[in-house]
This record gives C-alpha cells, structure tokens and sequence, in this order.
C-alpha cells in the first residue's frame, strides 16, 4: 500500500509545479516537464524511480525528462530507484533522469532533441543532484530461472542532450550504481564545480561530441570488474571533439580503466596506458595546480 506522503507525478507536468520537502515523490511511467514550465524543488527533496516495464514510456521505463525549453529551479535533490512498493531498492531498473537543451541536435535511446529557434532556452538550476541505482541494463539474471534474460539497449543514469552553458546552472552531481555510464553526455556544453561516479556498470563518464568542465572535484571509481571495454572515461566524435577540462585547483581521484583513444595533456597526472585493448587499473589522486585536459578530436 503506498504511503499516502508519496505523491505520484503527472505523466505531463503542464503548469509550474513546485514539490515540497514535507513530501516524497515518485516517477512511475514517463513524466516530462514542457517547455515553458518550471518545476521547482524544494530542498532536500527525494524521487523516487519506480522500476519495472512501462509500455507507454518512451524508454518503456519510468524516466524523468526535462523538455526543450522547460526548467529546474532547485537545490538538493535525490533519486533513488524503487520498486512497485515505493520501497528504494539497490537495483537500477528504469529510464533515469534526462535533460534536453535548445544548443545543438542530439538523439539517442529514441529519445530526440532538435534545435527549435522558436522555442525559448532550457534552464537547469541546481546546487546538487545525487542518484542511485537509475538506468537500464541490457541483461539480467531472473529470479525466477536464474538465467540471462536480454532485454535492449541499456540506458545512462544521467543523460544530457543538446544543451549548452546558458542553459546550465547545476553545482554537483552524483551518480551512484547506474546502469550504464554515469552520466552520457552529448553534443553538449556544460560545466560542474563536482562531478562524483560511483560503480556504474559501464563508463564513468561519456561525452559525445560535448565539451564538459570541471573546476573543483572529480572523483571516478569505476573499479575494475569482469567486464570489458568499461572505462573512466570514454569519448565519442561524430559529430565534432570531446573535451574534459579539468580547472586549476581541482581535486581529481581517479581509479579504474582509464580509456582508450583519447588524448591526456597534463603535467600532474601521470601518463596512462591508452591502448585499444588496455584493461589494466589507473589510479590518481591530488589537487591540480595547474589545469589538464582530456580530450579526442577523430577517434571514438
């Protein structure tokens, strides 16, 4: 029976909505924010997103999108996967969470975001996100049989498409046992004074064509596992470079597969194996005095 302080999202959040901290909120099903509406969250804030198969969803997965053009005015948020009982559970099973921005064209897991000059800028404001368990795997083992059930393309934790450095205004994000990358970010320009990702299933960080900042911290532990091609760091160029700054002043703690086919330019952090079949662990941990950059300009 669900707990009559949980109140379930809208499919279609259509007005400005603001959610209070004296309530928890679940995703069940697709629900997207509309361009031209913002969803305020007050502090300290928990979602929770419901796992399991939602035919209508786009993902057909619980999945929390910020449309074109929509808006997040917030602080500290959470969101934890849950199961059919708004219990949290430490299983990723649904859609995650996903920004669309008016900067650049950008389409993946069907999911499709078109420049439209008509539509205003999105705007993402946030001091914090931290999430756990979101995404989808592409296998699982069943309960029931104990065998391997496939079941499509696996889904990022954080997904960011299309949007650019006017449109983004969130402090740090956390991003805790996704299902896939961390955070994927593509044809994209951000920046985040934090970043943390903790044992995501696949890689750490993604950038697609995209140029993301990090100025204070960035912590990746994707700790080597039994599987392959599971990186730190990965980086794809179809549609133009990727780059990481990584600023002045900023505290980095690597530690897994550092990633293939990239470029790292830096005087502090010791040079990693960049092979095509490298598996072998990287780890480094200190304060930047000076600012390093890694980036691909033609290989993914």
């Amino acid at each position: 029976m669900k707990n009559p302080s949980i109140e379930i999202l809208p499919s279609r959040i259509r007005k400005n909505k603001t959610l209070s901290a004296k309530k928890i909120y679940a995703v069940q099903g697709e629900v997207r924010i509309l361009k031209n509406v913002c969803l305020t969250i007050q502090d300290q804030v928990t979602l929770l997103v419901i796992n399991g198969v939602f035919k209508n969803s786009i993902t057909k997965r619980s999945t929390l999108i910020f449309d074109q053009g929509s808006k997040l005015s917030a602080k500290r948020i959470k969101l934890k996967a849950a199961n059919e009982h708004f219990k949290p559970v430490k299983q990723a099973g649904n859609g995650g969470l996903w920004f669309l921005g008016n900067f650049a064209d950008a389409s993946k897991d069907e999911i499709k975001n078109s420049i439209n000059r008509k539509n205003p800028l999105s705007s993402f404001t946030a001091q914090s996100i931290a999430t756990s368990y979101l995404g989808r795997k592409e296998k699982y083992l069943s309960p029931k049989t104990g065998k391997t059930i496939g079941i499509g393309d696996d889904i990022d934790g954080i997904s960011v498409l299309g949007v650019g450095p006017k449109e983004w205004s969130i402090t740090s994000i956390k991003s805790h046992h996704s299902a896939d990358d961390g955070i994927d970010i593509k044809n994209s320009h951000i920046k985040l004074s934090r970043l943390e990702v903790i044992a995501p299933t696949e890689d750490g960080i993604n950038l697609s064509s995209s140029r993301l900042e990090i100025h204070k911290s960035l912590r990746l532990n994707v700790e080597k596992t039994s599987v392959t091609d599971r990186d730190l760091i990965d980086m794809e160029t179809n549609d133009g470079a990727s780059y990481l700054e990584l600023h002045s002043g900023c505290n980095v703690n690597l530690s897994g597969v550092f990633g293939d086919e990239v470029v790292l330019s830096s005087g502090e952090i010791p040079k990693p194996n960049l092979r095509s079949n490298n598996e072998s662990n990287f780890h480094f941990v200190g304060k930047l005095k000076k600012s390093a950059l890694i980036y691909s300009i033609d290989q993914n």
